[in-house]
């Protein structure tokens, strides 16, 4: 087998490990017969888009334009946002899976169906790579680029798409131009770096690239965060909520502290001390309702 396909399974792998495990201990109703099936649903998504629309749409501008038109150049930096953004609202389509969207659980349908679409796509350039004759010998772990980059995309897809669902029932259009929008910042740097601008050369803007993807990332969690919270709270969206074992206080994990395997040691905001906090020392939404009404 090549190596970029066992780089892909790997990938493939960790993201439904990880994302997949996200999206089950998310809280909020939802039937997860109609959330199983819209992430089935989106995971040919993209190769379909990009044979059905992007490449006819491609060849009539081209018709029209001309490969070598400036113009041409720039309206291609919106295929992938113009295309691939309504796509991945097909599983709407479904009566079920539209009606079984509220805003109590929007961002886990999002998410689901940004995995799938995220792995479609993930696949599609997986076989892209592939065919390159220079790649053909490559040994997997040498596409440790792509495991990192795929691994990301599957999570941005989620981000777009809850761009999109948190509007679903109120100016639906704008939601779906804002996740485009989103969509088309998150690709602007590549093309920055195919033009090479200011001649900073291959090198320098592959590392621009990964750093503005991982800030993006790490953009799209806080986004996500404030969906489901209200706020910005990356560490308790991350780590969840912790009992403090010396003066009781719940508090949000913070997303700074030192992790020690299955244990972190964090500072707690209400005695201000710093503990080692465990397992036992983690507190659910249930045992927090609890302790509310109580």
């Amino acid at each position: 087998m090549k190596g970029i396909y066992i780089a892909a399974l790997i990938t493939s792998a960790i993201a439904l490990a990880v994302y997949g495990a996200v999206i089950l201990k998310m809280k909020g109703p939802v039937d997860k017969r109609w959330l199983w099936l819209a992430f089935f649903i989106a995971l040919p998504l993209q190769p379909l888009a990009f044979y059905l629309i992007r490449l006819p749409l491609n060849s009539l501008v081209v018709a029209m334009l001309g490969s070598k038109s400036l113009f041409y150049e720039w309206l291609t930096l919106f295929y992938a946002p113009l295309t691939e953004e309504p796509a991945k609202l097909v599983p709407l389509l479904l009566p079920f899976i539209w009606r079984d969207i509220r805003n109590e659980n929007f961002v886990r349908y999002a998410l689901a169906i940004g995995l799938g679409f995220g792995l479609g796509e993930l696949w599609f350039v997986a076989h892209s790579v592939a065919r390159v004759p220079q790649f053909d010998a490559a040994p997997f772990w040498q596409f440790t680029g792509f495991l990192n980059e795929r691994f990301m995309v599957c999570l941005l897809h989620g981000v777009f798409v809850s761009v999109a669902l948190r509007r679903l029932r109120n100016t639906f259009l704008i939601g779906v131009l804002g996740a485009m929008v989103l969509h088309f910042f998150g690709n602007f740097p590549i093309y920055l770096m195919q033009k090479n601008l200011f001649g900073l050369g291959t090198a320098v803007w592959s590392a621009i690239v990964s750093a503005w993807l991982a800030a993006y990332f790490l953009g799209g969690i806080a986004l996500l965060t404030y969906f489901v919270y209200g706020k910005a709270s990356l560490g308790r969206f991350i780590f969840g909520r912790s009992r403090c074992p010396e003066c009781s206080a719940i508090y949000d994990s913070s997303f700074l502290a030192f992790n020690l395997g299955n244990k972190r040691y964090e500072r707690c905001p209400g005695c201000k001390h710093w503990h080692l906090i465990g397992i036992q020392n983690k507190v659910t939404d249930e045992e927090l309702a609890t302790a509310n009404s109580s």
